[in-house]
């Protein structure tokens, strides 16, 4: 190992170890200010930087908890999950697993279950807005689409497209807790509902589906065809109510910029 692989090892060690002992006998000591004191302020604005992602990324969820517990998870999390991404936008992807095992070992967090699906929640708001962007297919696109061609064609959803099943009052939660002021509501809902999220050009957007969309739309983003989507609807409504309402779905979904694209199968 060279002498600069040496250092360079050492400064990473005191980094991300920043209560072991060890020797600061390689630092210089021409420095203003004495060498334990300069490698401390190297290693607290490491993880204040971290610390500033996290609390950018979810911050609904610190203001759920406070200041005091939000510090207190960060820094176990940086500890347990130090950052191995060359882009911090990745840092937080764990949050949520990670609080999940919280919730359920330790006795502060007792009773708050709803925590995870916040998490989650705001996680993949950050995942929907850095998408990747790509052409929609529009109405026009659809409207030259013969006639002959429907049955087999099938759709690509829009990258930033995800779907969340939540047991909790978790996007109303949210809204309430990035309100200015925060306003106060219950983390209970009296059924679990399916949740879409996606990016409408620069804003994140999110919605709640009935059961025969969520159906629907499972379909297409397993690569169902258009005759296999109005399928799926017919065990759930009357076979003639079918054409209308998957016309409907995908007209909603086109305005809406969840489809990327069509294809058929050659």
């Amino acid at each position: 190992m060279t002498p600069l692989a040496k250092v360079q090892h050492r400064f990473q060690d005191c980094i991300l170890n920043p209560g072991k002992s060890v020797s600061n006998t390689w630092i210089s000591v021409s420095g203003r200010a004495a060498p334990d004191i300069r490698l401390s302020i190297y290693c607290h604005a490491y993880r204040a930087r971290l610390r500033e992602v996290l609390a950018n990324d979810y911050p609904a969820t610190q203001t759920a908890i406070g200041d005091d517990h939000f510090n207190a998870l960060v820094a176990d999390y940086i500890d347990a999950h130090p950052s191995r991404y060359f882009n911090l936008r990745d840092f937080g992807r764990h949050l949520s697993s990670y609080m999940a095992d919280r919730v359920q070992h330790d006795a502060g967090y007792r009773g708050m279950h709803w925590l995870v699906e916040l998490a989650e929640f705001e996680w993949t708001l950050g995942l929907a807005f850095n998408a990747a962007d790509v052409s929609l297919f529009t109405g026009q696109d659809m409207a030259g689409i013969p006639f002959e061609a429907w049955p087999e064609l099938k759709f690509i959803v829009h990258p930033s497209l995800h779907r969340l099943d939540f047991e909790w009052n978790t996007p109303e939660l949210w809204l309430a807790l990035t309100a200015d002021p925060p306003t106060p509501v219950s983390a209970r809902r009296n059924q679990a509902g399916s949740w879409l999220i996606w990016r409408e050009q620069l804003v994140t957007r999110f919605r709640s589906m009935p059961i025969d969309e969520q159906h629907a739309l499972d379909k297409v983003c397993g690569g169902g065809s258009f005759y296999q989507i109005c399928e799926q609807l017919a065990t759930l409504m009357n076979e003639d109510e079918v054409p209308l309402r998957a016309a409907v779905l995908l007209k909603g979904w086109i305005a809406q910029g969840l489809i990327h694209m069509a294809y058929r199968n050659k």
